[in-house]
């Protein structure tokens, strides 16, 4: 799934493309309605019909894009992708949103395994509520994390996963934080001593900028615009690095299963 560095390059990247397009209608081309999160097609090419595109940002993992009355939303899940530009190796079963504007162009939303969605809302009332904070915000400090560690007593790696905690975060990050910081995937929040909460901080921002900067992760199947690949992979330390000596210690990372995800983390330099 993309994390935020994968859903803040999709927005860098439509930034450039999409704001003072105005919305023609909406279609469904494979006819998978389910993409539709809060109302029906019509309802949607009511709502949306002759709408201005404004701006465009990014909270959590949702797509923000404000327009000049309400929002429109998108979150990509496993393999949602944003087409701008139609290709003709595209396979319209798998696009199941189409914005078509007055300027005769078109966004496609593919979406292979049909778990991507799409939300329309006059207002984020609703997503503040079920969002936490966001960590590439200032508010995000080693202060604020160490407090909010010790309120709760969770294993840290669910807690981070967890979207009404900290906004964005997904599973790449978390373990390659967790790695640079020295923290076993397994330790319990509220035992993490202020060095190492502060460590945690700072590694969090830290490998989330550069992600950003390579345009995100791409293993599987991530891309944006032209079929552009995010270049973070090169930069992974533990993640995906089964049996692979640890940069650190040199001892093998090891693989296993945390909070039901799969985790990689060094025995010997993370500790509880």
């Amino acid at each position: 799934m993309p994390e935020l560095p994968e859903v803040q390059t999709v927005v860098n990247y439509l930034k450039q493309k999409l704001p003072g397009k105005i919305i023609q209608s909406v279609k469904c081309p494979n006819g998978y309605t389910g993409v539709f999160e809060n109302g029906s097609l019509q309802k949607y090419n009511n709502f949306l019909n002759s709408k201005v595109l404004q701006s465009i940002h990014r909270r959590g993992k949702f797509i923000v894009i404000e327009l000049n009355s309400g929002f429109l939303l998108i979150h990509l899940r496993m393999t949602g992708k944003i087409i701008l530009e139609k290709p003709k190796s595209i396979n319209m079963k798998y696009v199941s949103f189409q914005l078509k504007f007055s300027d005769a162009s078109d966004l496609f939303f593919q979406d292979i395994r049909k778990f991507g969605r799409i939300y329309i809302c006059k207002n984020l009332n609703w997503l503040e509520k079920i969002l936490g904070l966001e960590p590439l915000s200032n508010d995000f400090t080693s202060k604020w994390l160490y407090e909010q560690l010790h309120k709760r007593k969770r294993m840290i790696k669910p807690l981070l996963l967890d979207q009404q905690f900290i906004a964005g975060l997904g599973n790449i990050y978390v373990d390659e934080a967790l790695w640079k910081s020295g923290i076993h995937p397994k330790a319990i929040s509220n035992e993490i001593g202020k060095k190492r909460s502060t460590q945690l901080s700072a590694s969090i921002k830290a490998i989330l900028n550069s992600a950003i900067s390579f345009q995100g992760t791409t293993i599987i199947n991530f891309s944006y615009g032209q079929n552009n690949k995010g270049n973070f992979s090169n930069e992974l330390n533990i993640f995906g690095k089964t049996d692979i000596p640890c940069p650190k210690c040199s001892k093998p990372i090891i693989k296993n299963f945390v909070g039901q995800r799969g985790t990689h983390y060094c025995t010997k330099c993370q500790k509880y």
